[in-house]
């Protein structure tokens, strides 16, 4: 799935490139190409949200296999990714890049993009960074358009594994902490749930995610319950923002 950007050029809080060898780490190596069940899980991850045949940018695409996706559902791709590997594999797919510092070019794309996603990448920002960056796709969404976002839960316990097994990851995200962000901006929370659960392919497997997910169900209703909170405790989270027309 996607990586991050971060200017390592300018970071002064280590001497070594944070993202040396990170694709390897990640084990990225069949870059631009998805299995059926990365398939199944970008068309619901993705559902409501404008794709086939519409203007969709990725910001830290990664190995490329919701680019891919994306563009083999008939939209017009363009990518975001500080990889030089991952950028080489683009250009070879002749994926339209923009800058790693995409806020500097946010006005010259102004209301280009239908979608605008970002899997497990903004969670790797300081916060303020993430609050330009969401300025920046707020001004590159066209009325109406739709911002995607994944990250580690910072709300739930069980979001402590993937938040703390990446060293690279700067700030903890929420739905709280997103709508903080955006205060000001035209962007309005439609979606924040878990994320989307893939149901697997044979029966067996169907059968093991359908109890897990049951299970996971009755976890976080008795949590919610204890807590009197009404949040998702899964580990990771979705959050998807509309930007709504002339500030409505």
């Amino acid at each position: 799935m996607p990586t991050t950007l971060v200017n390592t050029k300018t970071d002064t809080t280590t001497s070594t490139d944070p993202y040396a060898g990170y694709e390897r780490w990640k084990l990225w190596d069949k870059p631009f190409t998805y299995t059926r069940e990365e398939a199944a899980y970008f068309k619901g991850e993705t559902r409501g949200l404008a794709i086939e045949g519409a203007r969709v940018l990725e910001i830290g695409f990664g190995e490329g296999g919701f680019l891919a996706w994306a563009r083999d559902n008939r939209a017009a791709i363009a990518g975001i990714e500080i990889i030089p590997a991952l950028l080489d594999a683009a250009r070879s797919q002749n994926v339209d890049l923009l800058p790693a510092e995409f806020e500097q070019v946010a006005s010259d794309h102004a209301g280009r993009f239908d979608t605008i996603a970002a899997f497990d990448v903004f969670e790797h920002f300081p916060l303020e960074v993430v609050v330009t960056r969401l300025k920046a796709c707020e001004t590159m969404l066209k009325d109406g358009g739709q911002l995607i976002l994944r990250f580690p839960n910072a709300q739930s316990p069980f979001g402590f594994a993937p938040q703390n097994g990446d060293p690279t990851h700067r700030s903890a995200l929420s739905r709280g902490v997103i709508e903080k962000l955006t205060q000001g901006m035209d962007l309005k929370v439609l979606r924040y749930a878990p994320s989307f659960r893939v149901r697997g392919t044979g029966l067996a497997q169907r059968l093991c995610r359908a109890l897990r997910y049951v299970v996971r169900n009755m976890i976080a209703a008795i949590l919610n319950w204890i807590y009197t909170q009404q949040i998702p405790w899964d580990p990771v989270v979705v959050i998807v923002l509309s930007k709504m027309p002339n500030g409505n």
